[in-house]
């Protein structure tokens, strides 16, 4: 059986910065099954700040500056969302927001950058452009130039970010014919102090020949509305000032409880690994690579990108870390907005012209790895041949016999909508719709009951319940437990409808929610009819009409339905207190094994007829149980479901007043094989999570428990589908409603009391 690999893991990309895209696209292109990734970005674009300056100098375009991360996400599979994380959660797995739940993660790559420091002078939070983040920049900068091109500018910044935008501002305001009066300063004596010395005195050449002022070695203490001043009291004026600074990391890095360097960056191994949370990396420029800081350029954050993929895969396998030891010399090149560009290289450094093309070579050929990202159109699925000729489902075969089918039939699409345009067709509908009706009138349907074929409305019209009455609603979906799409439909109504009959509601009304795997129309239509029909036969049962729906495609198939009944109005519960804990008995009323039986069914463990009787169990409905109940005075009911019987008992038990209840295992009855299965070590996919909810004593029983209650313990956390009812009745009571529901054909039994004294569930019985 193929099957499709479960979600295993969640691997959390915080950020869109150059190191995270190139991991995200290396598991795009070799992704882990089960794996889920999960995209968590402010923006829905990331530049590329390495074209930053030819931006403002007019050589590209906004769409040339970004990565568009919802087509990376697309292209990875991966899920995005576009939300400011506001803090993390390391010990707890989680990402923190201030408008959406927590996310939880289980391996976190951080890729945020930094933040300018802005607080470092004072006056510039509300004066100066800073450079960073770069959407807010743009948005300055095509102001200013909406403005009409002021004048005096000024860059603060000497390194080469700094020295290649004041070039870039002065291009682009001569372009337009203006000419600016451009001014950088630099509390350093040279320009671009991390670079050679060689490459230093080219800017510096560079800067004069376009005309730019320059203020080397001089601080910038504070800067007013239109003035820099200095720490000697003296001041210069501008129209506008950018600002090109060292950043700072965000401030909620404080509080994450991830180890943090000196100045709260992330602190990372050289594997690029969190030094305090293994599960945990980080790269560019919030994080420092621990005994090898670099500076903090695009550079090392693209260099990083491939180690950041690996190493998060070698994780995930549990394999050794690789470690990175970023280069001491590295090329850079930047442009002096003249034709040409500086390389510096080490103590190397060269100005010619034929670098400024490599470096847009280099800046295209990089952005085109996540610019030019294209899903192949899958080919179109092609019908059998041997069956070719033959297809028609009422379309019309057309001349070329199944050619007009496949032209019309969505399964012979290349690809397959979602949202809206994932509902199934029309036609399905309408004619599994008709043909489902005619079924179930046929079979003794009241055709009151029957949905109105062929009238479309946008929503049901409730009907009000009778005075004195309360609307009461609830909502199940199934996946597909039984293969047999009509006995699914069947056992997903009668399942819905439980839930009413334990609030001892009477149903009235009932929608149909339902998606189907996508199929050719004749084959889906097929399908559907048969759900439907197993549906409305134990709808109509129930006296409930099926007053509409939604139906949908793609994906596995599962089907619910959304159930509306009344119930008298009470006032407030009052906890059973005054009857004898002995003297209040809880009744079942179906056998347990449901869940342990399909589990051994998937795995081919269970014997047919145990399938058989399973499945028939889960088909038959609660509601001659409820009307017992009623009659009877019943003091509190629930039904028993995916919790199991133990969390389902103790809850009915809390809601009446009691602390706990006790169960006798000698009374339960088991579906034929639960038991050999579950000794056998056989279980439902949830049965280990009920285990755990619930407190047992097992001190009350009597006998061997090691070996021969065992089994019988675990039925009480097995998940069942459609299971009993289970009802709270003095004891005198329940006696005489075993009585008659046996009669009716219902496997009922007292099987246990309600507790006063002790929490938890306390078990008794004997072999």
């Amino acid at each position: 059986m193929k099957r499709v690999p479960p979600i295993l893991a969640d691997l959390v990309f915080l950020g869109g910065g150059h190191a995270q895209i190139a991991a995200i696209k290396s598991f795009a292109m070799n992704p882990v099954p089960g794996l889920r990734l999960t995209i968590v970005t402010a923006n829905i674009r990331t530049p590329y700040s390495g074209m930053l300056p030819a931006y403002v100098e007019g050589v590209w375009d906004d769409d040339d500056l970004h990565i568009d991360l919802a087509h990376l996400a697309q292209f990875a599979g991966a899920r995005l969302i576009i939300a400011p994380c506001t803090g993390i959660d390391a010990d707890g797995h989680k990402l923190l927001f201030d408008d959406r739940p927590p996310l939880h993660f289980d391996i976190l790559s951080i890729n945020i950058g930094g933040q300018p420091d802005l607080g470092a002078i004072e006056g510039a939070a509300d004066q100066v452009i800073p450079v960073k983040p770069i959407a807010e920049f743009q948005k300055a900068f095509d102001d200013l130039l909406a403005a009409g091109l002021p004048k005096k500018l000024a860059v603060i910044g000497g390194g080469a970010a700094g020295c290649e935008l004041v070039l870039a501002l002065n291009k682009r305001w001569r372009n337009h014919g203006a000419s600016p009066e451009m001014t950088l300063y630099s509390r350093s004596t040279r320009l671009m102090p991390q670079m050679a010395p060689r490459a230093s005195h080219l800017m510096f050449g560079a800067l004069l020949d376009a005309g730019i002022k320059l203020q080397l070695g001089r601080a910038v203490d504070k800067i007013n509305a239109g003035t820099i001043r200095f720490g000697d009291n003296t001041s210069e004026a501008f129209d506008a000032c950018f600002l090109v600074s060292a950043v700072r990391p965000p401030r909620w890095l404080s509080t994450t409880g991830i180890a943090l360097d000196d100045q709260g960056f992330i602190a990372v191994h050289p594997t690029l690994q969190s030094k305090s949370h293994d599960n945990i990396f980080a790269a560019g420029d919030v994080a420092t690579i621990s005994g090898s800081p670099r500076p903090r350029a695009g550079v090392f954050a693209v260099r990083a990108g491939p180690v950041l993929a690996k190493n998060l895969r070698k994780y995930l396998h549990g394999h050794a870390l690789k470690r990175w030891s970023a280069q001491r010399r590295y090329l850079a090149i930047i442009g002096t907005a003249d034709n040409g560009a500086i390389a510096s290289w080490g103590q190397f450094g060269v100005k010619a012209n034929g670098l400024l093309a490599l470096k847009y070579w280099i800046d295209r050929r990089f952005m085109a790895k996540y610019q030019q990202l294209t899903m192949p159109t899958p080919p179109a699925p092609q019908p059998f041949a041997g069956l070719d000729a033959g297809l028609d489902v009422g379309l019309g075969s057309g001349p070329n016999g199944g050619s007009t089918q496949r032209h019309r039939d969505p399964v012979f699409a290349t690809m397959r909508c979602l949202g809206c345009a994932a509902k199934a067709s029309h036609n399905v509908l309408a004619n599994s719709l008709e043909d489902a009706i005619g079924l179930a009138v046929s079979n003794g349907a009241d055709p009151a009951l029957m949905p109105e074929a062929g009238i479309e409305t946008d929503a049901a019209i409730m009907v009000s319940p009778p005075a004195g009455h309360q609307l009461v609603q609830s909502v199940d979906v199934l996946s597909e437990i039984v293969s047999d799409p009509f006995m699914l439909g069947r056992i997903a109504a009668v399942h819905a409808l439980s839930d009413l009959y334990a609030a001892l509601a009477t149903p009235t009304s009932a929608l149909a929610i339902i998606n189907l795997p996508e199929a050719n129309l004749s084959i889906q239509t097929n399908q559907l009819t048969q759900i439907l029909a197993g549906g409305l036969f134990a709808l109509s049962e129930a006296g409930v009409k099926l007053t509409g729906g939604h139906t949908s495609e793609g994906g596995a198939l599962s089907v619910g339905f959304s159930v509306t009944g009344h119930s008298k109005q009470k006032p407030a519960a009052t906890p059973v207190t005054t009857v004898s804990g002995d003297d209040l008995v809880l009744v079942l009323t179906k056998p347990l094994g449901t869940g342990v039986i399909m589990a051994g069914h998937m795995q081919l463990v269970a014997k047919a007829q145990w399938v058989d009787d399973a499945i028939r169990q889960m088909a038959v409905s609660n509601q001659q149980a409820a009307k017992h109940f009623l009659k009877k005075g019943v003091l509190g009911a629930t039904d028993i479901t995916g919790f199991g019987l133990a969390r389902h008992a103790q809850n009915l038990s809390i809601r009446l007043g009691g602390s706990g209840c006790r169960l006798d295992l000698s009374s339960l009855r088991l579906l034929d094989g639960a038991l050999a299965l579950l000794s056998s070590g056989i279980r439902s996919s949830l049965h280990d999570q009920n285990r755990a909810a619930v407190q047992i004593d097992a001190s009350g029983l009597k006998g061997d428990a090691g070996t021969q209650f065992d089994a019988h313990i675990e039925a009480l956390f097995d998940p069942q589908t459609s299971g009993g009812l289970l009802g709270a009745f003095p004891r005198d009571v329940a006696n005489r409603l075993v009585t008659i529901l046996r009669k009716d054909g219902q496997v009922a039994s007292i099987i246990g009391t309600i507790g006063f004294t002790n929490a938890g569930v306390h078990l008794t019985g004997h072999m």
